[in-house]
């Protein structure tokens, strides 16, 4: 905690020398300045959060942590609901009207509340439902819900407050406070632990936080912004507010849903799903860890593609490809290296009561990221070519065959189908995603895409087996080596990939990298 005190407080001085607030800004450098700042601290709070899962994992083990994780993701549908896609309206129609910024926050809280009224009524009936299962939620289990659930009404009031710094192109301030909010949790947490609360104490921290951050953020908006307009409840803005939201909040929902009702369902249809989960989640926090890949690359190429698909389909296409295959290529390696270091990443984050059912589960669910990847980049693509509608049918679709399929397999094969149930379900998405996007842009050949490159991985999986039974990391290094002699030896890269890169890369690369031919 003491070195992570002096990086963060390090890296505030550093950002105030380099960017002086009073200075002016070109569009370039305002969009730079309120992109770094908030990714470079993302990653930040990332390693701050992965650092203290190696602490709770250890201190509340699997049964308790996977009593965790079940609260986080059952009290996530509730902070949708209430949040009802509100945290982009307020920018966007802020940004246009700044004059009534004060009219819009004030507004938007209220609707906000009263959203989480509403929203809490299915909580309820969800939570009350659990008794038809095999293993019913416990006590301190509802209690941390309660707990998280109201933690998130508060965080969403600081979310509308936040959206005013973006407004006013200051996004480095709520995302430091993001930071200082992490730490707190973090110091708080420690002591709820050390004092036995487990994770209700947890759960309790995140009120306590949100609290102070709540606090903070308002006292800055107050003192920064003109916050003026007429401080009256518009119960037209608010009906209007409903309408726009709506379908924000039903596509976050879907993919929400997606990702995490696998756990929900192994808590509750297994004997032991407590424990089941945690070894679950164990698998998961490494496999969130590496979405920071596509979700980075994706918010860089969607203004690109954007713009090139109104100059030119073909050349948006030939980019469409190229990017898929990007990600397509990292994806593979990454998981076919993480199959074979799954035990000991286990093991560092978790110690030795995740093993080996958390090393198997993520043997298993990290081969959802080629796929996975693939569907980031065609989400978004959709949304360049204005065919967004379309993507609450896709998330539904893919929903209700993760549900069926999780509620069919899940009593036989516990956190196996789960496993593999993810993997299948990101298929079946990016089978939906395809098929609308032939409406828009044909001529993606799938099967050309994928061929290679999953020869490639299949030829390096077999070496790394070889030499996985002298040594791990052995069969690390003869999987790298044998998977970029791979792309070499049977052209993974194309003419059309080879002209892409010698507009991007530095002349002086490309000449080096002629052995792409």
């Amino acid at each position: 905690m003491g070195v992570i005190i002096l990086v963060f407080a390090g890296g505030v001085w550093g950002w105030q020398t380099v960017v002086r607030p009073q200075g002016a800004l070109t569009t370039t450098r305002s969009i730079a300045k309120n992109s770094a700042a908030p990714m470079v601290l993302n990653l930040f709070n990332k390693g701050i959060d992965f650092v203290f899962a190696m602490f709770y994992l250890r201190v509340m083990g699997p049964a308790d942590s996977g009593s965790f994780s079940t609260a986080i993701a059952t009290a996530g549908i509730f902070e949708i609901l209430s949040n009802f896609g509100l945290d982009i309206l307020v920018i966007r129609e802020v940004s246009k009207a700044r004059d009534q910024a004060g009219h819009y926050l004030l507004n938007t809280t209220i609707l906000r509340l009263g959203a989480a009224v509403v929203a809490s009524l299915p909580m309820i009936v969800l939570i009350a439902g659990t008794s038809l299962f095999t293993n019913p939620f416990s006590r301190p289990e509802v209690l941390a819900i309660t707990f998280i659930m109201v933690g998130m009404v508060i965080s969403g009031m600081s979310k509308g407050v936040t959206g005013l710094f973006y407004v006013y192109e200051t996004a480095e301030i709520p995302a430091t406070m993001t930071t200082a909010t992490t730490i707190l949790k973090v110091g708080f947490g420690v002591v709820a632990l050390l004092l036995g609360y487990s994770f209700v104490g947890l759960a309790a921290v995140s009120i306590l936080t949100n609290v102070i951050t709540f606090i903070l953020l308002g006292v800055l908006a107050y003192r920064r912004f003109d916050l003026g307009g007429q401080w009256r409840v518009d119960w037209h803005l608010q009906a209007r507010m409903v309408r726009l939201g709506f379908p924000l909040m039903l596509i976050h929902l879907l993919q929400t849903v997606f990702i995490s009702v696998d756990v929900y369902l192994l808590r509750t249809m297994l004997p032991n799903g407590e424990e089941v989960v945690g070894w679950y989640s164990s698998a998961y926090k490494w496999f969130n860890a590496l979405q920071i890949v596509p979700s980075y690359f994706t918010l860089a190429l969607f203004p690109i593609i954007a713009r090139e698909i109104e100059r030119s389909l073909d050349a948006a296409r030939r980019m469409y490809r190229m990017s898929l295959k990007i990600m397509l290529l990292l994806a593979l390696p990454i998981a076919a290296v993480t199959t074979f270091l799954a035990y000991p990443l286990v093991q560092v984050l978790g110690g030795n009561e995740f093993l080996p059912h958390g090393a198997i589960a993520l043997q298993l669910v990290i081969w959802s990221i080629p796929i996975g990847w693939l569907n980031s980049v065609t989400n978004y693509v959709l949304i360049a070519l204005g065919l967004e509608r379309m993507q609450p049918r896709a998330f539904a679709i893919a929903v209700g065959f993760n549900i069926v399929a999780n509620a069919l397999f899940i009593p036989r094969y516990s956190y196996v189908a789960a496993s593999v149930t993810t993997i299948l379900s990101e298929v079946v998405l990016l089978g939906v995603f395809a098929y609308y996007l032939r409406q828009r842009m044909p001529g993606v050949d799938w099967g050309r895409l994928l061929g290679r490159p999953f020869l490639v991985t299949l030829i390096m999986v077999g070496l790394m087996w070889l030499a996985f039974q002298i040594h791990v990391l052995l069969a690390t290094a003869v999987g790298l080596v044998a998977y970029i002699l791979g792309l070499w030896l049977l052209r993974v890269f194309g003419e059309e990939e080879r002209q892409i890169l010698r507009q991007i890369l530095p002349a002086s690369l490309v000449r080096r990298l002629e052995f792409l031919h």
